[in-house]
């Protein structure tokens, strides 16, 4: 859609702003027009309260610190008398990010802190209008990066100052940690936040296809090359090409990306005349490169190309007072996602997440709260409904807790397995795939603990 009509299309979106600093009003009416959208905005808490009860407005930017009635109030209001109404954003300085992380969980859809640009408000205010705003991709703004600890803090702190600039980005850390919602993150908040970004999984791709499947190829370069095709870094042209476990492209591939690099041409398989590209190139690995290029597997010369500003992740037990506002993130989505019975959780299910070691890091994090979500068949979640399918022999966290004797190990993993068959109506594929076991596997514990299904595959 062109951009003259994507602002008539907007010209009917209402958009109400809610805050006491005259800085701020005015820069986001200013920044929300220019986009296109009717903003109307109110120092006044109360008289905020007024017009969002009207219902006329699509979004809501509500500071959360006020003089008459708290931001938070506000909310609780909104929600308890509109629970289906405005899409609400709060607004938040450093020092309350708690506060927005309960906002969160009472119904705001999401939050910015202090001081934001333009490009995070554009797509706070974007992500509320999305007819699919909970299918995209997490990691478009730094609201989506949850947690208040200084490492957190540090963390949006360096992905902020790296996004205005064009350098190559090379992310390090475990799996699971999050390398490419902090790289979806960065070309957010980046100019080229309106092209493409294309992530692709190096650790995928066909060994003797993967020159191809990032630089293209013309028809006939190759047997079954029946057409012209275009390669990775020609979809992501003006855009922001991510490459994750970079370490797994070979050497001789290894050595024309160099060149793709420096010289910003990508030489298509069977043509002699390389095209010029635009491309920001981000990288990331959970291997130590240094260690690849000491063995030789890795190019000395690419690694210090495309870690010219380099981001290392740290694992989830390295900032454990994050855990908590994560696993709460992720329980309001799943229970609304799955219109789960359960609608809180026990502060001992909570301890017991916080203490565990999260090999698996956000990525476990996410898929334990989304079984908790599914198979919980009671409001509280309690210590008996938890289960890491990720535990090893260095986790400390109790499975249930071991002074009540209700439940073995054993015990829990049968009840978790036989929930998870009869929401999936017995069907071995999907079950597998939803507890994050092989198919092999959950034959085997079906068959060992005794559970009796009717097999309709």
């Amino acid at each position: 859609m062109p951009t003259k009509e994507r602002k008539l299309a907007k010209k009917n979106i209402r958009i109400l702003i809610i805050d006491d600093e005259e800085s701020i009003r005015d820069g986001c009416q200013q920044i929300l027009a220019r986009q296109g959208y009717e903003p109307t905005a109110t120092a006044d808490g109360m008289t905020g309260l007024e017009l969002a009860r009207t219902g006329a407005f699509a979004v809501i930017l509500l500071d959360l610190r006020m003089p008459r009635i708290e931001g938070l109030e506000i909310l609780r209001i909104l929600k308890s008398e509109h629970p289906v109404a405005s899409k609400i954003i709060v607004i938040t300085g450093y020092g309350t990010i708690p506060v927005a992380v309960e906002a969160m969980r009472l119904g705001a859809h999401n939050f910015i802190t202090k001081p934001f640009s333009a490009a995070e408000l554009k797509l706070a205010v974007q992500d509320c209008l999305s007819e699919k705003s909970e299918e995209r991709p997490a990691g478009d703004t730094l609201s989506m990066i949850i947690g208040s600890s200084d490492y957190v803090e540090e963390l949006k702190d360096t992905i902020r100052r790296v996004a205005k600039t064009d350098s190559t980005v090379l992310i390090t850390g475990e799996s699971g940690t999050g390398k490419e919602l902090v790289a979806r993150t960065i070309h957010g908040l980046s100019a080229r936040s309106d092209k493409t970004f294309v992530p692709v999984d190096c650790s995928s791709l066909v060994h003797n296809l993967m020159e191809s499947e990032l630089f293209g190829h013309i028809k006939g370069a190759f047997s079954g090359a029946t057409e012209n095709r275009d390669g990775r870094f020609q979809t992501a042209d003006k855009g922001t090409l991510f490459l994750d476990e970079i370490s797994n492209i070979s050497l001789d591939v290894q050595a024309k990306l160099l060149r793709v690099i420096q010289e910003q041409e990508v030489p298509r398989v069977g043509s002699s005349m390389p095209e010029k590209i635009d491309v920001r190139l981000i990288t990331a690995t959970n291997r130590d490169l240094r260690m690849e290029v000491q063995s030789g597997s890795f190019r000395e010369d690419l690694f210090y190309r495309i870690s010219v500003v380099p981001i290392h992740i740290r694992p989830l037990r390295e900032h454990r007072s994050d855990i908590a506002p994560i696993t709460h993130h992720y329980f309001d989505i799943f229970r609304s996602r799955h219109s789960s019975k359960a609608q809180s959780l026990s502060p001992e299910a909570v301890k017991s997440l916080t203490s565990y070691t999260w090999p698996g890091n956000i990525r476990e994090l996410k898929n334990t709260i989304e079984r908790l979500c599914v198979l919980c068949d009671h409001e509280e979640v309690t210590l008996s409904d938890i289960l890491y399918y990720g535990q090893d022999t260095h986790a400390k966290a109790p499975i249930v807790d071991p002074f009540s004797g209700k439940m073995t190990l054993v015990e829990v993993e049968k009840e978790h397995i036989e929930k998870a068959l009869h929401h999936f109506n017995n069907q071995i594929n999907k079950t597998a795939r939803f507890l994050g076991i092989d198919r092999k596997t959950l034959r085997t514990k079906i068959r060992n603990y005794g559970i009796e299904i009717k097999d309709d595959e």
